[in-house]
């Protein structure tokens, strides 16, 4: 059996390699050649080959009549043939940036496959085609194809697809954030191929490895892995694998202030994509040398030079897209270079291309650069004019990094035009989406990076502002009081701050509206997790007082008795209800369902949604009689709640009072508390999949415990204290239903 693979290698999906089939068609071998550096030749090609009639080669003439047999190939195509050029279409208009055609394309070359019983050649195909959901970020339909491609190759497989279907294997598990698992996927493949010297499946490995670093921010690391990807190549004609491993490496030593290094990795990048041959990724990496040029090496005068070689090939490309990008870098070198004339022609231009193309994100860019430069010549009204509208383009899309430097440039320009009452404005507007973008990352990454530096120095940027703020509030006050003075003999200046103080009040208005939305949720009305971390901290301390207080109380003797039980209750009818419901049902069940229970809740308890069906129930020890009541009281309040399609109501709920250690309240912090919560949950689930029925589970800190027992992994800390009986267990059910050992957190194994 032939193997009709095409050269499995798409930028788009960012794959790895699979080995080329050696076809006999002279075009079909040609448009392979062309899939990378002119991806829409290689579709004419293909398209012009599947014209031709479909034979079977076992009704071709014999070989002894060469002639005809010659006349004859040029007017059919045999199957194998037929299922090659469907995969380099599909690929080569995937590169075109025609995902459309290229599903269709790939589709029939599936269905082909199965039709003829190609195995591998459907292998092949699903694989492409996995390719091409992990482009779009699907990865769980990824992954079922891969799996289904996995049971179609056996040993006598095409070796190429067998080192293939491992690494897009583990990019599926990157691509589904099992970060952990990739890696030691990565790691194997690696180890393995470097057994076999295997070199292009090594440098794969490695590449995939780095960009797993790059998305731990652990830089050093990732730029390790690139350099050692681009030695493994040398001289091998892997021309769009070192390219990007250079591209790459380059922005890394950028940000870390290797100048040299820098400009070394984006020269590479742009030599290996002259050597690809594709032109429209050649003027991306010409952009980025110069961009890096400009930068790194203070030097505008020659990255003019690369922006105007990339600016003549997106001319003969005619690439709106590029050639508007192009304009703005050469608009924003000369303006560093200060040839103003040539700066306003350029960056006019690109602001003309973007609005014309619909690029309002680059619009704004191009405006900001106009901004500066009005700012520069001393136009101050023009000025205004380009960052307030940058400004209202950066509202409308909501994008917080445009947003924080439109009010920074308008905070400089009102400082600069001696109007401080509208600087000081940008200024706090700019610090609260600065501090707001910081709190978000930071939130993003602590559970995945530690001592991150970039991240120290994000809070010592904060701390700045913070001071720069509180120097403002002060230049706000005397202000205020030289504005008390001309108010008296400058009624026009009056009648400016009545109206400006309606509009920062009609602004203000609209923040406490938009503040108060998000912290709620938008499908139940529910209080959301945001709302709870901003009264956790607060609701934490005062608990912490008051078990200090009662620790220092001569009547310690008598137990603590003013803990805030928390109550995380799993819904189960609320978890994937879309996708069971539909969007419509689901959504007004969901809003039925948060109005029920704003209007059953105790009147001094709280009840946050969580999403997914897990809600964290809040109530003083205070105001519970009998917790076995409270929870009898939840259990009805869900079994009553009226709907007329079949719910599953068998809550699982996991119960802990705070502080959980009365004697060390500041042993636990809430990170450590959540995950004791979520403990108490999971041994709840575990009791009702063993009854099928409803299950509360309650853990107990002995008062007499000590407090470094818990020190370490807590999870395991809590288990241990529970399998010693250091920590009590109250549920619902018999307890040995509840297996602690396998609730235990299994360790990561190094290879």
């Amino acid at each position: 059996m032939i193997l009709s693979v095409a050269v499995l290698v798409s930028h788009l999906a960012g794959a790895p390699v699979l080995a080329p089939h050696q076809t006999e068609s002279v075009e079909l071998q040609r448009a392979q050649q062309l899939m990378l550096s002119r991806p829409a030749e290689c579709v004419a090609m293909t398209q012009v080959f599947l014209q031709r009639k479909e034979m079977d080669p076992a009704k071709l003439v014999n070989s002894r009549q060469d002639f005809d047999q010659q006349t004859m190939a040029k007017q059919y195509r045999s199957r194998e043939q037929s299922l090659t050029a469907w995969q380099t279409q599909a690929l080569c208009q995937a590169n075109a940036g025609l995902m459309g055609p290229a599903n269709t394309s790939i589709n029939q070359a599936v269905k082909l496959a199965k039709l003829y019983h190609q195995a591998d050649s459907e292998a092949a195909s699903l694989m492409i085609k996995a390719k091409f959901l992990l482009a779009r970020q699907d990865a769980k339909q990824a992954k079922a194809l891969l799996d289904k491609a996995q049971t179609l190759l056996d040993t006598h497989s095409n070796s190429a697809l067998q080192q293939a279907l491992p690494l897009l294997q583990a990019s599926s598990l990157f691509y589904q954030h099992q970060v952990e698992e990739a890696r030691s996927a990565f790691e194997h493949i690696r180890l393995q191929a470097q057994e076999e010297n295997l070199y292009t499946q090594q440098a794969w490995a490695n590449y995939l490895l780095a960009d797993y670093y790059r998305f731990l921010h652990q830089d050093e690391l990732a730029l390790s892995h690139y350099a050692e990807t681009l030695s493994l190549l040398g001289k091998r004609q892997q021309y769009y694998l070192k390219a990007m491993a250079a591209e790459k490496a380059a922005a890394i030593n950028a940000a870390l202030g290797e100048n040299e290094q820098a400009i070394h990795f984006a020269n590479l990048a742009t030599s290996e994509f002259e050597l690809l041959g594709n032109p429209s990724l050649l003027i991306s990496s010409l952009i980025n040398l110069g961009k890096v040029t400009r930068t790194s090496n203070q030097d505008a005068s020659l990255s003019l030079v690369y922006f105007f070689n990339a600016l003549d090939l997106a001319k003969i490309l005619a690439n709106n897209d590029q050639i508007a990008q192009l304009y703005l870098e050469i608009g924003h070198s000369y303006r560093v270079l200060g040839n103003e004339a040539e700066a306003l022609h350029y960056l006019t231009q690109a602001r003309i291309n973007f609005e014309r193309n619909n690029n309002q994100p680059q619009q704004i860019d191009a405006l900001h650069q106009l901004g500066q430069l009005y700012v520069a010549q001393q136009e101050s009204g023009l000025a205004l004019l380009q960052l307030e509208q940058a400004l209202r383009l950066a509202n409308g899309l909501n994008d917080v990094p445009r947003l924080i430097e439109s009010h920074r440039l308008l905070a400089l320009l009102f400082e600069y035009s001696n109007n401080p009452s509208q600087a000081l404005m940008h200024h706090k507007a700019y610090h609260d989406y600065f501090a707001r973008a910081s709190q978000l990352n930071r939130l993003l990454t602590q559970s995945l990076v530690q001592d991150n530096e970039q991240q120290l120095q994000q809070e010592r940027e904060l701390a700045t502002l913070r001071q720069q703020g509180a120097q403002l509030k002060q230049d706000n006050q005397r202000y205020a009081l030289l504005t008390a003075v001309l108010v008296l003999s400058v009624p026009l200046l009056l009648y400016a701050l009545w109206h400006h103080r309606i509009r920062r009040r009609h602004l203000f208005e609209q923040n406490q509206v938009l503040s108060h939305s998000l912290l709620l949720e938008s499908r139940t009305g529910l209080p959301n997790w945001r709302q709870l971390m901003l009264r956790l901290p607060k609701e934490l301390a005062k608990s912490q007082l008051r078990s200090e207080q009662w620790y220092l109380n001569e009547e310690q003797a008598l137990p603590f008795s003013d803990k805030t039980y928390y109550l995380l209750l799993h819904v189960p009818f609320m978890v994937n209800l879309s996708e069971r419901l539909g969007l419509m049902a689901a959504s007004t069940l969901q809003q039925q369902l948060g109005e029920y229970l704003q209007g059953r809740i105790h009147p001094a308890a709280r009840l946050y949604d969580l999403r997914e069906g897990q809600f964290i129930y809040v109530i003083s020890q205070r105001q519970v009689s009998s917790l076995q009541q409270t929870l009898t009281s939840l259990e009805r309040m869900f079994d009553e709640f009226p709907s007329t399609f079949d719910l599953d109501r068998r809550l699982a709920i996991g119960i802990i009072g705070h502080p959980f250690l009365p004697k060390a309240p500041h042993a636990l912090d809430d990170m450590r508390m959540g995950d004791i919560l979520y403990l108490a949950m999971a041994a709840a689930h575990e009791i009702s999949k063993e009854t099928g029925d409803k299950a509360w589970v309650e853990l107990l800190a002995l008062d007499c415990q000590q407090a470094a027992f818990f020190n370490g992994d807590i999870r395991h800390c809590c288990i241990q204290a529970i399998l010693k009986g250091l920590v009590k267990v109250n549920c619902s059910h018999k307890k040995h239903h509840i297996d602690w050992q396998a609730l235990a957190p299994e360790l990561a194994k190094t290879i």
